[in-house]
């Protein structure tokens, strides 16, 4: 039963006067709806919820929402945004979810997703060929309401019967989605949103930099822009405008890449505004006209930061054959100096020491290598390499 009793436990320690139930400012209709309530947003003014829903059968995939509340102590809750997280992505398992924001950056809230287990029911495991040791990451990066006096969302067009205008500024939706394998690298976001409009997403294969911000635009990527009206179907441009500096990466590229869409190299994007209508991205130079969102990448491919460390730095290059499986963590990274310093745990097969006596067979041996990476140039520097330590028992 829903008592709207305070833990004495948890609030003890605050006066009676700034504790205030969930019963009390939330309508039941909407707890017996399921809304999961996170708390506050950074700045104190709203109060965040989620929804997930699915159907009832094993067929049925689960849609999630997010939600966010005007709060004020002596009324109830005043819903202002609602949004539907992961556009169009058919997820047939229930995700656990992790809501954060930047640093410094106020525009913006990203969601996390990642599904713990296997979709349930055997015939959609079949159907999604299941995979134990794959697992499925949901992103989106949404814009948060806008202060109550933006005159650039009162200027906004709004179609008939549609949501409250806003500016792309507070009014984007960016989604994508990657799969990580085994060991299942964590959403730490201390590390990953140290910086500013930037997010680091660890896709078990290469690091990726993704830069979101409105009134910036990067040398090869990506500017989305909404006109009015729906835009021609398959109609893709990219425009970059002088002046602008990059969020990530070198000064603005004379020519820019005709494969945008490369998934070796890049994450896939779906951009739209709060009704749902997709942004255009743009490929020519022309001149932009009206509002613009910046998406950046900036990838680090671990497997050729591994073989290329090992061959200019380590001082068993010689006795090295093959590597089997690493694993990335995340040490520091530097919002002035734009360095991400990681750590690549390694295990490999390499001949021993030709000082040791005995036949000379390759064994396993573990190892470490300490990469900074510059989010400025793009390029990466060994910080260290760590000794061969035998692993035992492998050959």
């Amino acid at each position: 039963q829903l008592s709207g009793q305070l833990s004495p436990r948890l609030f003890r320690k605050l006066p009676p006067r700034v504790c205030v139930t969930l019963k009390s400012i939330v309508d039941e209709e909407f707890l017996w709806a399921g809304h999961i309530f996170l708390g506050f947003s950074k700045c104190g003014r709203y109060v965040l919820s989620y929804t997930s829903s699915s159907g009832d059968d094993d067929f049925s995939f689960y849609l999630y929402h997010l939600y966010w509340w005007e709060f004020n102590v002596h009324s109830k809750l005043r819903l202002v945004r609602q949004v539907r997280l992961f556009q169009d992505e058919e997820i047939y398992s229930d995700l656990y979810l992790t809501v954060c924001e930047w640093p410094g950056d106020s525009d913006k809230v990203i969601v996390f997703g990642f599904n713990t287990r296997s979709a349930p029911g055997l015939q959609v495991n079949m159907m999604l060929m299941s995979d134990e040791n794959h697992r499925d990451i949901y992103v989106s990066a949404v814009a948060v309401p806008p202060p109550r006096h933006c005159p650039a969302c009162r200027r906004a067009p709004v179609p008939p019967g549609e949501a409250p205008p806003a500016c792309l500024r507070h009014g984007f939706l960016l989604h994508t989605k990657f799969q990580v394998v085994y060991p299942f690298p964590t959403f730490q976001p201390a590390f990953q949103l140290r910086k500013d409009h930037v997010v680091l997403l660890n896709t078990s294969f290469s690091l990726v930099a993704c830069a979101i911000a409105p009134g910036y635009v990067n040398y090869t990527k990506l500017r989305y822009v909404l006109e009015p009206g729906e835009p021609p179907e398959g109609e893709w441009e990219l425009g970059v405008p002088p002046g602008l500096p990059p969020l990530l990466g070198c000064p603005p590229d004379p020519c820019p890449p005709s494969d945008l869409e490369d998934d070796k190299i890049s994450l896939p994007f779906v951009v739209t505004d709060l009704s749902g209508r997709s942004l255009r991205p743009l490929r020519d130079r022309a001149k932009a006209q009206g509002q613009y969102l910046t998406v950046e990448q900036l990838t680090l491919d671990f497997e050729y930061v591994i073989n290329e460390v090992i061959r200019n730095d380590a001082a068993w290059s010689r006795q090295f054959c093959s590597f089997s499986d690493y694993d990335i963590v995340i040490l520091e990274v530097c919002p002035e100096t734009n360095q991400v310093v990681i750590n690549i745990g390694l295990l490999l097969l390499a001949f021993p020491s030709p000082d040791e006596e005995g036949q000379l067979r390759p064994r396993t041996y573990h190892t470490s290598l300490k990469v900074a990476w510059d989010l400025n140039s793009g390029t990466f520097a060994t910080v260290g390499v760590g000794d061969l330590t035998e692993v035992k028992g492998q050959t």
